[in-house]
């Protein structure tokens, strides 16, 4: 099952629509870019709202998910310390 699509979905709540615009700025200009160059698949922003989105990032397997949360560690607290963040997560189960 190692070896099963991985996905993440990260839900992010800011205080303002001001800080959600810096937060949205950051994930498009260098957490995707980088991200994606270090094996990620996808990764794609949904709106909520003016203060609210989630994001959906897919990866080969779990290990390769795991190295790029290795990577963004840092920026995820730095971002979690302004805002509510919840995280889901798992392999690919059905595909249709």
């Amino acid at each position: 099952m190692e070896d099963t699509m991985y996905c993440r979905v990260v839900n992010v709540k800011a205080l303002s629509e001001l800080q959600m615009k810096m937060i949205i700025a950051y994930i498009e200009t260098t957490m995707f870019p980088r991200n994606l160059s270090a094996g990620q698949m996808s990764g794609e922003v949904f709106s909520i709202s003016q203060i609210e989105i989630f994001s959906v990032s897919r990866f080969s397997d779990k290990a390769t998910a795991d190295k790029i949360m290795s990577l963004m560690k840092e920026e995820l607290k730095e971002i979690a310390k302004g805002s509510k963040m919840t995280v889901l997560e798992g392999p690919l189960l059905i595909e249709g």
